[in-house]
């Protein structure tokens, strides 16, 4: 990967955590229940420090290689590249948040995890420095995480009977 394309993909990992923050804490707004509502401003505040780790990496780039912005060609050609990847998240618009009830605002939540586990691992497959690869592995396991928390979030307001994916209670002696 060229220099010019790391620092497309890490600008677009910076764009999808600044996303995610202001879907979920969207989403906590939508929600009526406390602690779904407490479970997406949590989640928020996790991005937040993704954001962080991502700027960080960023500047320890772009400090360490003199010269490597890149022109606006190639620019150009690293975002159409990035462009046409398949893991696109779709956010929801604000009618259909309206009608929402909290299970499905939770799975809209789940659903941006898994796009975002899915970003980071192709992202950690193309990285060619040990330690961006190390980060983006690191933040695909965060997401998955974050994916976890909420699956359980659902099971509890949908009280099917399992918590992380556990049965709480057996019908059977």
């Amino acid at each position: 990967m060229k220099g010019s394309e790391i620092v497309v993909v890490v600008h677009k990992a910076i764009d999808r955590e600044k996303d995610a923050i202001s879907l979920y804490l969207k989403l906590a707004k939508a929600v009526k229940d406390p602690k779904a509502k407490n479970v997406l401003i949590n989640l928020a505040t996790d991005e937040v420090g993704h954001l962080d780790k991502l700027e960080r990496h960023l500047t320890s780039i772009l400090s360490g290689k003199e010269g490597l912005l890149p022109s606006a060609s190639e620019v150009r050609d690293a975002m159409a590249a990035q462009l046409t990847e398949s893991s696109k998240f779709v956010f929801p618009s604000a009618a259909e948040l309206a009608k929402a009830d909290e299970i499905r605002i939770l799975e809209i939540a789940v659903e941006r995890e898994i796009v975002a586990n899915r970003t980071y691992l192709e992202m950690a497959a193309s990285a060619q420095s040990a330690v961006a690869k190390e980060m983006f592995l690191s933040l695909a396991k965060e997401e998955e995480t974050h994916a976890k928390i909420l699956r359980a979030e659902v099971d509890s307001i949908g009280q099917n009977g399992f918590w992380f994916d556990m049965q709480e209670f057996t019908m059977e002696q």
